[in-house]
């Protein structure tokens, strides 16, 4: 009987000690009992990796789109809106034929293949999105850019004028500092009509840093570019060339930068859909002499 109660003994004392280790796990408090954060999701557009695309009319271009989250996807659809050279929306965004699908993932390739319409005009933007939806309703999307250009057998055919060492004087001179690219003139604001301001020499006093600026009034302000000959052909230069380094610039606005010999600032003219270009040649003594080409029809 004695060594009955003494194993009883023995196994209360033993499960007792297993039941204050079992209460001392090193790891049992580290264990994150709160569920992971459910994050936004994500699309990113893996082809083309620079966001544009340069394609003509009839062509059929691919742009790849990668979605993801953590926890679930539900939704994929893509979308098209058009925007003329001048800005103008011509198509609201709308929905792709064929770019919608209902799915159950976490991460996933999306391709479209998209033929540029025969209805659509020459220079035109084509703007398609892709989105994606997880099941707690968010939304993330991510664009690609269609330029429109002329193909080699386009009836298009914009014509350049070219002219040689016209000058604008700096408005910190107080005269000629606007010019008429069209008559070829210079003067100040009671010689240049307001339509007819198509460049003007922007310089804050007291410095001179020769910014053009195109203040044409009774029509849409003209929007400048600035690049160089460096890496534009201005010698050279087509409508096409330069209607391309126009919408794949990263340097657009309502002035230019800062412009010395070399440089090129673009302008988009208000007669849709022509440009002009400026090589400068000079900008010293306050004047700036420059080359200049215009597209026609």
């Amino acid at each position: 009987m004695e060594d009955l109660r003494k194993s009883s003994f023995t196994l209360v004392i033993s499960l007792f000690l297993v039941l204050i280790l079992a209460g001392c796990d090193p790891d049992k408090d580290n264990v994150n009992m709160t569920p992971p954060e459910d994050s936004d999701p994500q699309v990113t557009l893996i082809t083309p990796s620079t966001g544009l695309i340069l394609a003509s009319i009839g062509e059929t271009v691919e742009a790849i789109f990668e979605i993801h989250d953590n926890e679930l996807l539900t939704d994929w659809w893509a979308t098209e809106r058009w925007e003329s050279v001048s800005g103008v929306e011509v198509l609201p965004e709308t929905q792709i034929p064929g770019q919608v699908a209902v799915i159950a993932t976490q991460s996933q390739e999306r391709s479209i293949s998209y033929t540029i319409p025969t209805s659509i005009q020459v220079y035109t933007t084509i703007e398609i999105r892709g989105y994606a939806q997880d099941n707690k309703g968010k939304i993330a999307t991510a664009l690609v850019r269609i330029n429109v250009i002329p193909g080699s057998d386009s009836t298009v055919a914009y014509e350049l004028e070219s002219y040689v060492d016209d000058t604008v004087y700096s408005i910190t001179t107080g005269d000629d500092y606007n010019f008429d690219l069209i008559q070829r003139l210079r003067g100040n604001d009671g010689e240049i009509a307001p339509a007819n301001r198509y460049i003007r020499e922007s310089s804050i006093p007291p410095a001179i840093d020769y910014i053009i600026t195109s203040p044409i009034s009774g029509a849409v302000d003209s929007v400048l570019v600035t690049t160089n000959t460096s890496v534009f052909n201005f010698e050279d230069c087509t409508y096409e060339t330069i209607y391309q380094a126009f919408v794949t610039s990263n340097r657009i606005g309502s002035s230019t930068d800062p412009l010395g010999p070399g440089d090129v600032a673009i302008l988009k003219l208000p007669n849709d859909p022509h440009f002009a270009v400026i090589m400068v040649k000079k900008a010293e003594n306050g004047f700036m002499t420059f080359d200049h080409k215009r597209s026609y029809e």
